[in-house]
């Protein structure tokens, strides 16, 4: 482990405006009052961009992600060491009086404020939208819950699980025979954390920090994600017909589904289009299922595509995964390997395209191999990853030494009294 002093260096010298030159948010300063992931992802990508983030956490009590899959032994924080990247973690306690002056000051140096408290917890701490766009007429504010600040269901609190299912996506994700199905990660979470940057990123373009365009941004987690359905709801509306779960299948197209092939191996295939599906229907060795009544059209094989499935299904059995990913690459057949985590590492394209970035964690000297910023700006640099999720408290002397201009005791006194 690297001693504070160490990590104080390296924070420092992270902060540097040079580290910052150059990134489309260069000048640019957030803070980061959430917790979880929806709105801390917000935060990370706007670093990402060149924003200076300062996450604000509670002294006693960290960011439960930083509690997620947690590896003791070796002091990574996996899930933190993703969503945190790039920010400079401080702690304030709200309660006290000094802590609320911190985080005053803060506001009036910043660009933008994300919090995702529960409706009215901010008014109670002191900080109303009001009081806040007072302190500084220029700040963003960013507010994230789980059914948005109007409505009905503004005061219950908001979690991914249950957006995930208010937003019609667990129903249709399901088996046909198993039910609905949740996804294996914060999708409602990351779903709401993109579309807040983008409109964070939309605001920033009339502000200017203490002087104009304030702005509050009202996101809550299932809308992001239901928008996703729209094609199915508008149908629905049009129709009457609530759409119901098919598993694998895509609604609109078929063949597509998962396929198991002989050595155990599975395969993603669709044919939306006719040529893909004649061209499927011949390597298989039956061509006169082109011609066949079920199968003929696309509406055809959508009515019969469970029928269709088991054919296919009975091909796939008969054929190593390398065997039928050759075949479909040759005969312009849209297929693909279903890739593990260990799949995923190994890869050769995910190497040599760049999606991989690797980094030293600052508190343990251990090398991660992290998941790259998914967009590249031809010819310029747009976005970097300049280092992983730091412990907690780790920029308290730097941040509230450099930009707040307290000395190191004031610091320490304020640590002593639990403000920080």
């Amino acid at each position: 482990m690297r001693t504070r002093e160490e990590l104080n260096e390296f924070i420092a010298g992270q902060r540097k405006a040079s580290c910052f030159e150059g990134l489309p948010l260069e000048g640019k300063r957030v803070l980061d009052f959430s917790t979880v992931v929806a709105a801390p992802y917000a935060a990370c990508m706007l670093g990402d961009a060149g924003a200076d983030i300062i996450k604000i956490e509670n002294p006693k009590v960290p960011d439960a992600l930083r509690g997620w899959s947690t590896l003791k032994e070796l002091g990574i924080e996996p899930y933190h060491s993703v969503v945190g990247r790039n920010k400079f973690p401080v702690t304030i306690n709200m309660k006290a009086d000094e802590g609320k002056e911190i985080f005053t000051e803060l506001i009036k140096q910043s660009d933008v404020l994300i919090e995702n408290m529960r409706v009215g917890a901010m008014d109670r701490l002191g900080f109303s939208t009001d009081r806040i766009l007072e302190i500084n007429p220029g700040i963003i504010i960013g507010k994230v819950s789980g059914y948005g600040m109007t409505g009905p269901k503004n005061q219950q609190p908001g979690f991914g699980t249950l957006a995930e299912a208010y937003s019609g996506f667990s129903y249709l994700n399901g088996d046909p025979e198993k039910g609905p199905l949740s996804p294996p990660h914060a999708l409602a979470d990351l779903t709401t954390g993109i579309h807040l940057a983008y409109a964070i990123s939309l605001a920033m373009m009339r502000q200017e920090r203490g002087v104009k365009g304030g702005q509050v941004i009202d996101i809550s987690l299932y809308e992001a994600l239901f928008g996703y359905f729209g094609g199915e709801f508008v149908g629905y509306k049009l129709t009457g017909e609530n759409p119901e779960p098919i598993g694998n299948e895509l609604r609109s197209a078929a063949p597509r589904s998962v396929y198991k092939t002989k050595d155990d191996r599975y395969i993603a295939l669709s044919c939306s289009a006719q040529k893909p599906w004649e061209n499927l229907a011949k390597v298989m060795g039956q061509p006169e299922l082109i011609e066949d009544e079920r199968f003929k059209t696309n509406v055809d094989r959508i009515g019969n595509r469970y029928i269709l499935n088991d054919i296919i299904q009975e091909w796939h059995s008969t054929k190593t995964e390398a065997d039928v990913l050759e075949i479909c690459s040759r005969e312009g057949i849209t297929a693909g390997p279903i890739f593990t985590m260990a799949d995923i590492d190994e890869d050769e394209h995910y190497a040599e395209r760049g999606s991989f970035y690797y980094c030293e964690d600052p508190a343990t000297g251990i090398e991660l191999k992290l998941p790259n910023i998914p967009f590249r700006l031809l010819g310029e640099q747009s976005t970097k990853i300049r280092f992983p999720g730091l412990p907690q408290a780790s920029a308290n002397e730097v941040v509230y030494g450099e930009l707040l201009g307290y000395s190191a005791e004031k610091i320490d006194a304020l640590r002593e009294a639990g403000a920080i």
